[in-house]
């Protein structure tokens, strides 16, 4: 059960939503975490009982560093809690890697572990916790069921945002804003992702399973996969500040406009911000951050973006794509690129090489391998034709020319900068706020026309 299919939107949440606002506040918290465990569940029982261990264990940690007076012994079971959290990431999603490296005997069955739903992400916030328990960021005392509750919550169990536990604190009070904002907030992701992500995941899994040395097809395949992936996790990301907003719970902004970048440094700062925000805040400061020398800067760049490759995945290709990353941010960052341009036309240049750039990864990102990703990229610049796939391309465009219009023009601020822009009139702007909900409760109706359809693909963050 994903948080865009139709029992979860017409059974689970509004049942979870009443539940959880008719119980006395004292029985909320407990609620919550009992009926985010039920959802997991409905991915694997198995699994479950490995989150319920997690949870317990954290949990619990977090109480003792809390509550203990010595420094030295709360920082001791930090680690230890870390520890426990990293090799548990690192058993489930890089055993098959790692025992690859070995010969097997002839006639050994390949073993491959299911990766846990969401266990990157899992891991990352439970790192979280015990460090700012430990560093006492959180303005309450956490407390194992609070605890147990962030690291469980079904809004954002499967791919994030990657909150903090000091975004949980709340006093349990029904709050009419911030619901009516949450409600809009998962209607707009919920569309993002029905209405334009898996349109466009069409396209991708066409091209990608080609072989074909179109240029233009290959052109058109990479460029749908940067939309594609856009709408699919910043729609998710939506929805799940939506579903947290519901129950009172702050979430942090995942996405600001990203494509709207003038460098690859800014893409980062626009895109999955709650990563890079984690990986800022628990490693790249604790390194020294960008006040140390020169050498120790890069050293502590190639950390973050070898480790950001090494989340993301265990294959090689992910490796590639975090050093590459590595690469041209350390290169901004010494160069001072592009805040160094002073004329215009060298900025929208630089812009546009970012651009570039930035579709080039994503193709590395979705390719099997490192072979296939180069094979794929090399048909790209060679700008080779291929009768019947530039045909094709025609066909695609004209069948999809609509949502790929609409999906480039919505990766532009223009409904919220037209929102400021007519604030300041009351008359113009009531009117707007009329037709945006209205726009709202139609695009909520097209998208559930769709999934009863049968239009609906997985989460592309949730295998992370």
């Amino acid at each position: 059960m994903n948080i865009s299919d139709l029992p979860f939107i017409f059974v689970f949440l509004p049942l979870t939503a009443v539940g959880y606002y008719v119980l006395p506040r004292s029985l909320r918290t407990v609620f919550l975490t009992a009926a985010s465990l039920i959802f997991y569940s409905c991915f694997s029982i198995k699994y479950t009982v490995l989150l319920m261990i997690a949870l317990a264990v954290n949990a619990a940690l977090s109480v003792i560093i809390d509550r203990l007076r010595s420094n030295s012994v709360r920082k001791t079971i930090m680690i230890v809690g870390i520890l426990i959290n990293v090799s548990t990431l690192c058993f489930y999603k890089y055993f098959d890697f790692l025992t690859s490296f070995f010969e097997k005997p002839d006639g050994m069955p390949e073993k491959s572990l299911m990766l846990p739903l969401g266990i990157s992400f899992f891991t990352f916030k439970a790192i979280s916790l015990l460090v700012d328990t430990y560093k006492r960021k959180h303005s309450g005392k956490p407390g194992f069921a609070q605890a147990a509750l962030y690291l469980s919550f079904f809004g954002q169990i499967v791919s994030g945002p990657l909150s903090r536990v000091a975004d949980f604190e709340t006093d349990r009070r029904f709050n009419a804003d911030l619901f009516s904002d949450g409600v809009i907030k998962f209607v707009i992701g919920f569309s993002k992702k029905i209405l334009l992500a898996n349109v466009l995941y069409g396209i991708v899994t066409e091209v990608y399973a080609s072989g074909s040395t179109s240029a233009p097809y290959l052109w058109l395949g990479a460029i749908s996969f940067s939309l594609y992936l856009y709408y699919d996790f910043s729609g998710y990301s939506e929805m799940a500040e939506g579903i947290s907003n519901l129950f009172g719970f702050k979430c942090p902004k995942n996405f600001d406009y990203p494509y709207m970048t003038g460098s690859v440094s800014e893409f980062w700062r626009r895109w999955h911000i709650t990563l890079g925000s984690w990986f800022r805040d628990y490693v790249y400061i604790p390194m020294g951050g960008s006040r140390v020398a020169e050498g120790r800067l890069i050293l502590n760049l190639l950390t973050v973006w070898l480790l950001t490759g090494i989340w993301h995945g265990s294959t090689l290709n992910f490796i590639i794509w975090g050093l590459l990353y590595f690469v041209l941010i350390t290169a901004e960052k010494l160069s001072g690129f592009p805040k160094a341009f002073r004329k215009k036309p060298a900025k929208v240049l630089y812009r546009l090489f970012s651009l570039i750039f930035i579709n080039f990864m994503w193709v590395i990102f979705n390719s099997e391998s490192l072979s296939k990703a180069a094979n794929y990229i090399k048909g790209m610049v060679l700008f080779r034709s291929d009768a019947l796939s530039d045909k094709r391309v025609l066909v695609l465009l004209r069948e999809n020319a609509v949502i790929i219009i609409v999906a480039v023009i919505l990766c532009f601020p223009i409904v919220p900068k037209l929102r400021e822009k007519l604030k300041s009139r009351k008359t113009a702007y009531s009117v707007f706020k009329v037709l945006f909900y209205t726009a709202c409760a139609a695009l909520f109706v097209v998208s559930v026309s769709f999934i009863i359809t049968g239009q609906n693909n997985p989460f592309a963050y949730a295998n992370f």
